[in-house]
């Protein structure tokens, strides 16, 4: 169980980013329970807001010098929450409550809330690479923890109806595919590292850092979430079959001889476009880009995930 007191002879505290709209007093109850049973002190509850899902909140957790924090919410609360913890040294426990729960899936952290609590409190802690990504001339850095996707799976996101999504969950993204297969492909220019350009006219380009979706799709094989390299995918169906055969590759895992995919491995990523398009990272769409640049921090995120199995809990935190 974990020791109720830091190194330095403090009560450990918990701080909970939390969306108001996914959670309600159950949650909290849960958490707060959690924390007095482990003789912690009181948690310091963050709340999201419209403008900020967590940036704030996290720079807020980080200067109360916690010894966890708990991101409880959607897949956008748990990407600000990985950004504003990036090299902070505090382990990041994740309920998730949206419809995706990217992380949460790529890393088999449980979807229900009791579990997850258990395992932000008490699992293992091992670390995850974060990318930091900047588009077109903006200064500011953004992160990401799952992937980042330029064209089809962006419109994709853009254009899911909220409010089937919240009546039917993940086939929202289903009906919205369907609208958007028609979507004209665009130039795309990509450089890994200091290799040739890939120039295509592509559907499609992805930059993750896990690569599985909703329904344990794995759409970028072999990506892992600690080697510290960015795994870079490239779709450029033209034809039914293409279509037909990328659909065999997502299903099976196995490369097709006409699914028109390019796989590229790297720790720095640039994606220019002869055009705006737009982007989306870790299932939500920021706005359009003509160039995108990735880049892999290694190791920079400490979360906690379940014990491996055959093994027992080691009491740290």
């Amino acid at each position: 169980m974990t020791e109720p007191t830091s190194g330095d002879g403090t009560q450990r505290r918990v701080a909970v980013i939390y969306n108001p709209i996914k959670i309600g007093d159950g949650l909290r109850e849960m958490i707060n329970t959690r924390a007095a049973d482990s003789g912690w002190a009181e948690p310091l509850w963050l709340e999201t807001t419209e403008d900020d899902p967590g940036r704030r909140m996290a720079a807020d957790a980080r200067a109360a010098d916690v010894d966890l924090v708990i991101a409880a919410g959607g897949d956008g609360t748990v990407r600000a929450a990985v950004g504003g913890l990036a090299d902070s040294g505090i382990p990041l426990g994740v309920v998730p409550e949206g419809t995706g729960n990217l992380l949460a899936r790529n890393l088999g952290i449980p979807l229900q809330e009791q579990a997850a609590i258990e395992v932000a409190f008490e699992g293992t802690e091992r670390s995850l690479d974060v990318v930091a990504i900047t588009t077109d001339d903006a200064p500011e850095t953004d992160r990401f923890a799952v992937m980042a996707g330029i064209g089809l799976d962006a419109a994709i996101m853009s254009n899911t109806d909220s409010n089937l999504k919240d009546k039917v969950g993940s086939l929202a993204y289903v009906v919205a595919a369907t609208q958007q297969l028609q979507r004209r492909p665009r130039q795309m220019r990509v450089t890994v590292d200091d290799h040739p350009a890939l120039e295509r006219k592509a559907k499609i380009c992805l930059v993750g850092n896990v690569g599985a979706i909703q329904g344990d799709v794995e759409l970028i094989s072999g990506a892992e979430p600690d080697d510290g390299l960015l795994d870079v995918l490239v779709a450029s169906p033209k034809r039914i079959r293409h279509w037909i055969a990328l659909a065999s590759r997502l299903i099976t895992g196995k490369q097709r001889a006409e699914d028109r995919i390019d796989q590229l491995t790297g720790r720095r990523v640039v994606v220019e476009l002869t055009e705006p398009d737009e982007y989306q990272l870790d299932g939500d769409t920021i706005g359009s880009c003509r160039r995108l640049v990735a880049e892999i921090e290694p190791g920079a995120l400490m979360i906690r995930v379940p014990e491996p199995s055959g093994t027992t809990t080691s009491g740290t935190a």
